[in-house]
């Protein structure tokens, strides 16, 4: 496989190979006609290698936010927690009680993953019909264990498992069936690495028996009228056909690459980011333990502003990002993730390195005027 020179680091969308792109120009077909139909079956047996599962993987033409508000209106009549740790997984709490659900917050800093034991003492309080967790919050690069909440909440409760893998899934494990998670969805702007706006989630049967007594569940947003028009090989209305094409060459990629290759070479950039980090003087934000393996996110050492090393790099002609929300002033995030290869992520690091010495350079230099 022909690798393409990547200088491109944000979080998502992440870097898109050029036969992705260009798979995207084959001829439209109708979505209803059986060569769209034997496509669309096709994508079945290899998304669920990537998620790891014998149940349903569906593919939604949206956002994977409109899949989160989904998954809540279709599983959950009334009580739901919320595990929140940043940006994203507050999302879910916002869109729980934006639809009218009874939402509470098991809630850790910023930079921090969630306890499975506060977890534990949620559920021992009350009972919840859903969790929602984050795996991989992309706002902090903090990856929750979710292995290990997963088994809390099925230990402790009949509670869905519901887990937004937006940017963990195809660049570090997730273990649908094997952790006992009923809907897991992600973006595959992110790890997966085609352009954004399809959303690919699993659907459990367990998932499905409780939607089955959720009275009001929408249309649009209803999941058991996807998992029924997938059964029938199809989405519930026109996809984009071109996203589809590029998912299709993409999961082949992936496939061959194999799943846990891939995995291992997320984990292996993430170990070197963190080590060139601590060789520069900066501070990564979460702790070993619970590192994210496909975002980067940390402090620049003293004299160097996040801001500013953002700015250099894309001077120099490379694109990182700087932090998310309140953090955007003070943190730095890379992404590596996708088809980002460790030699890109060399490449990236030397021109940060010359980045922060002329940043360090100006400092002196100002302050000596």
């Amino acid at each position: 496989m022909s690798m393409e020179a990547i200088r491109y680091f944000v979080p998502g969308p992440v870097f898109v190979r050029s036969q992705v792109r260009e798979a995207m120009t084959r001829e439209i077909v109708p979505h209803r006609s059986q060569v769209f139909i034997d496509l669309y079956r096709g994508l079945g047996p290899q998304l669920q290698q990537v998620f790891r599962t014998r149940e349903d993987v569906l593919v939604a033409t949206s956002s994977s936010t409109f899949v989160m508000e989904s998954a809540i209106l279709s599983t959950v009549g009334s009580d739901v927690l919320n595990l929140t740790c940043g940006a994203f997984s507050e999302r879910w709490h916002a869109i729980a009680r934006a639809v009218g659900k009874h939402a509470d917050r098991v809630s850790v800093p910023w930079g921090e993953a969630v306890d499975p034991d506060l977890v534990r003492q949620a559920l021992r309080r009350k009972r919840y019909e859903a969790v929602t967790v984050v795996h991989n919050e992309t706002s902090t690069g903090v990856m929750n264990p979710l292995a290990e909440i997963a088994a809390v909440v099925r230990g402790e409760s009949d509670a869905l498992v519901l887990v937004d893998a937006v940017s963990s899934l195809g660049g570090a494990p997730v273990e649908t069936d094997a952790w006992g998670l009923d809907v897991v969805l992600a973006g595959t702007q992110k790890a997966l690495a085609v352009p954004p706006g399809l959303t690919v989630f699993s659907f459990s049967d367990r998932a499905a028996d409780r939607a089955e007594k959720v009275p009001v569940r929408g249309f649009y947003s209803d999941l058991l009228r996807y998992r029924r028009k997938h059964k029938a090989g199809g989405t519930i209305t026109t996809p984009a056909i071109p996203l589809v094409y590029a998912l299709d060459d993409q999961l082949r990629r992936i496939l061959a690459e194999g799943v846990e290759r891939r995995w291992q070479r997320h984990l292996g950039m993430a170990t070197r980011s963190a080590e060139w980090v601590g060789s520069t003087g900066g501070a990564m934000v979460a702790a070993a333990d619970n590192r994210s393996w496909t975002v980067t996110c940390f402090r620049p050492p003293g004299a160097v502003s996040a801001p500013a090393l953002v700015r250099s790099a894309a001077e120099a002609g490379w694109t990182i990002s700087g932090g998310y929300g309140e953090w955007k002033p003070s943190t730095v995030r890379i992404g590596h993730m996708g088809e980002v290869q460790p030699s890109d992520l060399e490449g990236l690091l030397a021109a940060l390195d010359e980045c922060m010495i002329g940043l360090r350079r100006e400092a002196e230099q100002g302050d000596r005027t």
